[in-house]
Order: structure tokens, then sequence, then C-alpha cells
């Protein structure tokens, strides 16, 4: 009887911890669409990259949400280059274009990422090309355009690309 008795103590206490700690938990969900600030952690330029190479980028700020910190300052975001093409002659700009790949909660869960804009491009110089070709010279046909750009510290924004349940 003693053992009955002992066996349905245990057991009401294991059902007791259990539903506390399904209270204590919390899911929150991390939206689609949600924007997060993303930093370059190196200079990229149109000239020196080329598609896949992988490039680095952290989060710039704390991502939270109801209160709860999510992801971290510094976190590191996983990104690579999906195209690349140097500045080219009559003044063709260079083009850039970066993809984000995602990033990780304080906790370890991946949240996938997209970028925000399509394609960074360089200064085009084709009309200044042509003009200077006609009134001076053949020769500046030879002009390039500016290479596409993204200085190391630039804050760039990031969208979380599928909705993610975080929990506590």
């Amino acid at each position: 009887m003693e053992k009955k008795l002992l066996f349905s103590i245990v057991c009401l206490f294991i059902s007791i911890l259990t539903s506390a700690q399904d209270i204590i938990k919390k899911t929150i969900l991390i939206p689609e669409g949600t924007i997060i600030k993303v930093k370059s952690l190196a200079p990229i330029t149109s000239k020196r990259s080329t598609e896949g190479d992988v490039v680095d980028f952290a989060i710039f700020q704390d991502v939270e949400i109801d209160g709860m910190l999510i992801i971290k300052e510094g976190a590191l975001v996983s990104a690579f280059i999906q195209s690349a093409e140097k500045a080219k002659g009559l003044g063709k700009a260079g083009e850039l274009r970066i993809q984000f790949n995602y990033t990780k909660t304080v906790n370890g869960i991946k949240v996938p990422l997209r970028s925000t804009k399509g394609t960074l491009e360089g200064d085009g110089k084709l009309g200044g090309a042509i003009a200077l070709a006609v009134v001076l010279s053949p020769l500046f046909l030879l002009k390039k355009g500016k290479e596409a750009k993204v200085a190391e510290g630039k804050v760039m924004e990031a969208f979380v690309s599928q909705d993610v349940k975080f929990e506590l």
C-alpha cells in the first residue's frame, strides 16, 4: 500500500513539473518580412567578387519581439555573392547582387533571410563617354563606369524569408 501511495505521489509530482514547464515555455513567432539590419564586416566590390563568394555580414542591432531578445547584435549572417559584373567600357557600371541566407537566434535556431534590394550598381558613364567621344576623341568610348561597392560597416536591410517559431 505504501508503494502504491509513493508511486502515485511521484507520478503526480512529475505531471505537475511537466505542466509547469509547458506554462513556462513560451513560443514567439518571428514573422516573414521582419526587417533585420545587417552590416558588412569587410569591403565588397564588383571588381574583386565572383559568383558564389562567401561574404561576411553580422547583425547590426539586437532583434527583439515582445520584449524578448531573439537575435543578438554581432551574430553572424551567412551570405554570398549571387552575381557580380565588373565595370566595362562605354561607361557601363559594375553590378553586385548579394544574397543573405540565414542567421541564428540566441538559442541556435536558423532564421532564413532574403535580400532587400536586387542589384547594387556603380555609376554608369555611357552618356558622358559618347558625348566626349563625339566632341574630342573616340578613345573616350573606352571609359569605364564605376564598380559597385559595399563599404566595410555598411548597414543594409535583410528580411526574414519565412515564419520561424522561437521557443523560450
